[in-house]
């Protein structure tokens, strides 16, 4: 029995030391299952808040790339200066408010207002005036504008929008009335008065057409249009305008190809003695032998040449090709060539001629530059060191349309021309007009007394070259004695010395 019991306690030692182990095995299993639980609860955790943090970040990177952006678009499509649209915010803006316009059925006009004068203020006055001076046109023009968009484009160009019912002209004329006045009336900045002037330009589109950037356009050709008249009017766009324009661009590039190509070409308009019937010179006159158009008349190419700088090198190109045609011709015939106002502010322009003689071998005495009243009135002294410069090689000078300006005697006192020629204005109405023929008595008889013969131009008919040649001019031309001819043809004529039909008698001198 002891013995069994012995066993028994020894069976339940080893049974409970078991069951002891056992239980010491599960409490550390389950406490590395719970540090396992733990630490996985913290990684969670973690994750948890670093993804919470990094969502916070991306919020908040994705708010600051909004702000930038924003501000980037505020910054692209404003004046800094002056707060108003630039050009791209205006021509963003100006689609959406054209398309509302256009689903009520409504049109958008367009005002295109550029100063003038306000360079002056920056010269005279300094740019921080300039400055507040435009700060403060774009302040009247938004108080103007009735809630429009208002932009300033560049420098001192202004562009507004505004969205009305179609056909409304008079309101839209109304409304650049009060532009004008505006931005013109007297202004104060930094302590002094200012006041520019400007002009305006206004395009509509229809309620189902018209982009902004091609109404844009369309405004600032009537712009250009008010600025080459001078208009303190609003001036509205029409067709015509922009066939104008293109037709413009067109004549500016054929010029450009016609120099690199020779296609002008000098005419010769005989001048007549008077008193002998005799041929005693040709005036120069330029054409375009264009090569589809035929022969084009000076007064559709000049104007395109005067106005883009190319009016030097045409001249240039005529008058030494009329000198090497007229180097062989009889050495007492004159060769008169017209001198444009923008020629006359290059200082250099009497040694561009000396040098144009030279080429072609043509004596300096048969020379005869005309110079028109009207350009001499930009720089009267720098006209004078030409004029100077021209005598002192022995080159002859006129005084051209004398009589259309406003300062003739003092030219003439001034100046040390060597003809007059009188303005063929006075003498296509010399039969008709008192007025006019008692003009052309007068500058005769005042050249008479300076000793400076008179040439007179625009002589069509016999009844004007009786009336001129009795007021005593020296010199005449016109259609009466033959129109402008090629070189050759003015060779022909010189060799055969057959002078236009001219009267026998020429009429005495009308006293006076």
């Amino acid at each position: 029995m002891l013995i069994v019991l012995i066993a028994a306690m020894a069976l339940l030692i080893w049974n409970g030391s078991e069951i002891f182990q056992q239980l010491t095995f599960a409490r550390k299993g389950l406490e590395a299952d719970l540090k396992i639980a733990v630490t996985a609860l913290t990684l969670n955790l973690a994750l948890i808040l670093f993804g919470w943090r990094r969502y916070v970040d991306l919020v908040h990177e994705a708010e600051a790339r909004r702000d930038g952006e924003a501000r980037a678009a505020l910054i692209a499509s404003t004046d800094g200066m002056t707060g108003l649209l630039n050009r791209k915010g205006f021509a963003d803006r100006g689609e959406e408010l054209r398309q509302a316009a256009a689903s009520q059925g409504h049109q958008l006009t367009i005002f295109s207002l550029q100063l003038s004068r306000f360079k002056a203020i920056n010269d005279r006055h300094g740019y921080d005036v300039g400055d507040k001076v435009l700060r403060m046109i774009a302040a009247s023009l938004e108080q103007q504008s009735a809630g429009g968009l208002v932009a300033r484009l560049a420098g001192d160009e202004f562009a507004i929008a505004i969205a009305s019912p179609a056909e409304h002209v008079p309101e839209a004329e109304q409304m650049a009335e009060r532009l004008l006045r505006a931005v013109t009336r007297p202004m104060e900045a930094e302590g002094r008065l200012v006041q520019v002037g400007a002009y305006i330009g206004i395009a509509a589109s229809n309620p189902s057409e018209g982009q902004i950037p091609d109404l844009l356009r369309r405004a600032d050709i009537a712009l250009d249009r008010a600025k080459s008249n001078c208009s303190a009017r609003p001036v509205w766009f029409d067709e015509s305008m922009e066939r104008a324009l293109v037709l413009h661009g067109e004549i500016e590039q054929g010029i450009r190809y016609g120099l690199e190509h020779g296609q002008f070409i000098p005419y010769f308009e005989p001048q007549i003695d008077l008193l002998t019937g005799e041929i005693i010179g040709f005036e120069v006159l330029a054409r375009w032998n264009h090569p589809l158009s035929g022969l084009i008349e000076p007064d559709r190419f000049i104007p395109v040449a005067e106005e883009h700088g190319l009016i030097g090198r045409l001249s240039e190109q005529i008058i030494l090709a009329a000198l090497v045609q007229a180097a062989s011709w009889d050495p007492a015939i004159k060769i008169s060539v017209n001198i444009s106002p923008t020629q006359l502010t290059d200082s250099w322009l009497a040694q561009r001629i000396v040098r144009l003689l030279a080429e072609a071998g043509f004596p300096a005495e048969r020379l005869v530059v005309e110079i028109t009243e009207s350009s001499l009135f930009a720089d009267l002294d720098l006209a004078r060191a030409i004029v100077t410069s021209l005598k002192n090689q022995g080159i002859r000078l006129a005084l051209d349309d004398f009589g259309t300006g406003f300062s003739s005697l003092a030219h003439l006192r001034a100046l040390p021309f060597d003809v007059i020629k009188i303005d063929r204005s006075f003498v296509s109405t010399l039969a008709s007009d008192a007025e006019s023929a008692a003009i052309v008595r007068a500058v005769t008889t005042l050249a008479d007394a300076l000793k400076v013969p008179v040439t007179v131009e625009g002589i069509e008919d016999a009844a004007t070259h009786a009336a001129v040649a009795g007021f005593g001019c020296a010199v005449g031309q016109g259609w009466y004695f033959g129109k402008p001819m090629s070189g050759d043809q003015a060779s022909a004529l010189l060799r055969s010395r057959e002078t236009p039909a001219i009267p026998n008698q020429t009429p005495a001198r009308q006293a006076g």
